[in-house]
């Protein structure tokens, strides 16, 4: 008797511009929500995608309510999602706002000073709010 056990699927998901991924946050009720805005794809490193999230909830002492909700640019790999159990929700048209921080970023890439993520979403966030902290206690 011959038993064949079916390969498991270890191919990653098709990613595209305009798609929402809802992603596991820090807490419960943060859960942040993912849209690609563009795909930038590198010889070496295969396709960064460069997506906005939106529905966090990060501590920003620099402004008025102390709560950042939403980053317009952050350049992923694709398994920051894969590490976030990201489950796709829909289809958006590509937030604008991603552009003056996609910009620089390019320029610091193209120059061999900027990366991108491949860790969870719930650690972006972490690293972003401690960057956050650090900037808001230097002096003026």
């Amino acid at each position: 008797m011959i038993v064949e056990y079916p390969m498991p699927d270890t191919t990653s998901p098709v990613y595209a511009v305009g798609q929402l991924w809802r992603c596991r946050g820090r807490t419960a009720t943060e859960t942040p929500l993912l849209l690609i805005n563009q795909i930038d794809v590198h010889p070496h490193r295969g396709q960064i995608l460069h997506v906005s999230i939106s529905d966090i909830q990060v501590r920003h002492a620099g402004l008025p309510d102390g709560i950042l909700d939403a980053l317009p640019h952050i350049p992923v790999i694709a398994q920051t999602l894969e590490r976030s159990a990201a489950e796709h929700v829909g289809t958006a048209a590509p937030n604008q706002d991603y552009l003056p921080g996609y910009a620089e970023w390019k320029a610091a890439f193209d120059a061999g000073n900027a990366g991108s993520f491949g860790i969870a979403v719930a650690e972006i966030l972490q690293i972003v709010e401690g960057q956050l902290a650090k900037r808001d206690q230097l002096p003026n």
